[in-house]
Parts: C-alpha cells; structure tokens; sequence
C-alpha cells in the first residue's frame, strides 16, 4: 500500500534569520493555511564575516519560541528545529562545534560561495569570468560539503544560477553536466537528500533549484531522496508553487515514500 502523502515545506525562514522579518508564528499559520503537515525552520548560520552572515543566532530563545509552537499547534502543524548551514571549508571546525554543541532535528547544507567571494555581490563576482570560471569553483564547494559529512540535504543545489543567468543566460544542464554529475552521484553515495527549491520560480531564472532536468537526472543514476523547500522568508512564500512542483515529481516517477527524503530526518 502506497503511503499518503504528507506535504512539508523543508526550508524556512523566520526573524532569526538576518534577511527575514517573519515571526515563527506567522510562518506557522501560513503552513496551515497552505495546507501544510510540517515545516522545517532551516535559519542561517554562516561563520563568514559579510553582511549576509547570522553571527549572533541565539538558539535557547529560538528553541523556546520553537516549544511553544509545538504545544499551540499541536495536532495542525509539526514543527522541526532545522538550520540551514553555510559551508565553507575554512570554517569546518567552526561548522563542527555548532553542530556538536545543539541539538537539531535536520541540517539544511548551503553553498552561496564561490573562490571566496558571496555570489549574492554578484557585481564583484561574475564580470570578467566565463560561465564556467564563474560556476565551476561554486559546485568545487558543493561537493565539498557533500562530501564533509555535517548535512542531510543539500540546498538550492544550481544556486549559482540565480545571478548567473543575468550574465550567461539560461543555465543548461549539457552545458555544465560535468559540474553537476559529481555532486549527484556524491549525494547517492553517501546517503544526502537533494531539495527541490521552489525559489528559483519567483527569482531571475524562473525554474527550480535544480531544474527538473537535473532531478530527472538524478533519478536516472538511482537518487530517490527528495525533499521539497520553498526557502520562504516572508509569511506568503510558504508552500510557494508546491502544487505545480508535486505534479512534476510524481511525473518522473517518484511516490511519496521517495519523497519527502524516505528515511532521512526529520522525523515527523
């Protein structure tokens, strides 16, 4: 018998992440009213001095406000203590301590890097470079964090696409399979599930991260844990297009034990 789908957003944001305003509760209730079974609370943490950085996250607060979540929503909605972790590998021992020093039910991995330099600069980073100069030390760093051990999923794994394709246009799957494959096949290897982010779809490259081209690939070298997040930072961002998104994953093949991750935490 097949199981009955559960529809959990594995990637969002709140007001302890630095580029969000959103209260937890406002994210809660918009699960709810999206129809939502769970949400992962997956905030910033990035050991790299930027603007973007979340230097200062205070988790005793974050999993008071998380406690009383649980308790107000009970029956509606679960609620899982997740981070979304910046991978750098000059920061691995700083990684380590974090994830050695709290308890957390998921670890979100995330690459926003390339040789250095935060792709968000994006004015500082891509001129000057081909589209392969510009893209191939990003996915170097997501292999890496594949391959570090410290996460269950991997996020926005095309992010570099986001401003990319403001330089290079469409970023296409033939043209940088040699990046990409790697990584996938790292993913399988070692058990990390691949999210699906529907972000992309409100952002410049309106697809996916990844593209269904690359999902598609992935399922073909034998990947079948997914995930599915919609990276929201603000309260309407929840669940965002994933319906749309559904529909194409089971077209591919995937049922709703594969989804979801299958094993993999959170356990909901």
């Amino acid at each position: 018998m097949r199981r009955i789908f559960k529809v959990i957003d594995f990637h969002v944001h709140s007001r302890y992440s630095g580029d969000s305003q959103a209260s937890m509760r406002d994210m809660c209730v918009a699960a709810v009213d999206a129809g939502l079974s769970a949400v992962v609370f997956t905030e910033h943490i990035d050991f790299a001095p930027s603007p973007w950085s979340n230097l200062s996250f205070d988790y005793d607060r974050w999993m008071r406000d998380i406690t009383a979540l649980r308790e107000e929503f009970a029956g509606r909605l679960s609620i899982i203590a997740g981070a979304e972790v910046e991978f750098q590998r000059e920061y691995r021992c700083e990684i380590e301590d974090f994830l050695s020093s709290y308890s957390l039910d998921y670890v979100l991995g995330a690459v926003h890097y390339g040789n250095g330099m935060i792709l968000e600069d994006h004015k500082a980073y891509f001129p000057g470079k081909t589209a392969y100069q510009a893209y191939a030390p990003y996915f170097e760093n997501v292999l890496a964090a594949i391959e570090s051990g410290f996460f269950d999923t991997i996020a926005h794994l095309d992010l570099c696409k986001r401003y990319g394709v403001n330089y290079y246009g469409a970023f296409r799957l033939d043209d940088y399979r040699d990046l990409l494959e790697p990584a996938l096949v790292s993913m399988i290897e070692r058990g990390v599930t691949l999210e699906v982010n529907t972000s992309g779809l409100r952002q410049p490259p309106g697809e996916t991260y990844p593209a269904f081209d690359t999902v598609a690939l992935y399922m073909q070298l034998g990947g079948r844990k997914l995930v599915l997040g919609s990276d929201a930072h603000r309260p309407h961002q929840v669940g965002y297009a994933f319906d749309k998104i559904l529909t194409e994953i089971k077209r591919l093949g995937y049922d709703s034990e594969d989804f979801n991750g299958g094993k993999t935490k959170p356990r909901v």
